[in-house]
């Protein structure tokens, strides 16, 4: 009898061990978000259609990754990493700007827009 208590006493013990979860869980976030490149505008009208063209473009760069590490019952831990908005503004900047010289122009701003009509 008392080697059965015994077990059920261990059974239960468990039984709330798992339904409790984990006794130590944490989650680290970090944004790394590159330098914005630098660029210049030929006009206002150049500027404003390209930003225009940016808040309309699809952009699938944007990564998060994670990594975790867990024992059951014990312990878990996440660890995610983000990248953040200027990623895709240097990406939308490398593809308007065709000829690299660092000048957005109204031809090259009209160009880039077209491609999210």
């Amino acid at each position: 009898m008392k080697r059965i208590a015994k077990y059920s006493a261990l059974a239960a013990a468990s039984g709330v061990l798992l339904l409790a979860g984990c006794i130590d869980r944490s989650e680290t976030v970090t944004y790394k978000d590159p330098e914005r490149m630098k660029i210049e505008f030929q006009n206002e009208k150049a500027g404003r259609v390209f930003y225009e063209a940016l808040s309309k473009m699809p952009y699938s760069g944007g990564t998060e990754s994670s990594t975790e590490v867990s024992i059951p019952v014990v312990f878990k831990h996440k660890y995610v990493v983000k990248t953040g908005d200027n990623a895709k503004f240097n990406e939308a900047v490398k593809r308007c700007d065709t000829n690299k010289d660092g000048v957005i122009t109204e031809g090259e701003a009209d160009i880039f827009a077209s491609q999210f009509h």
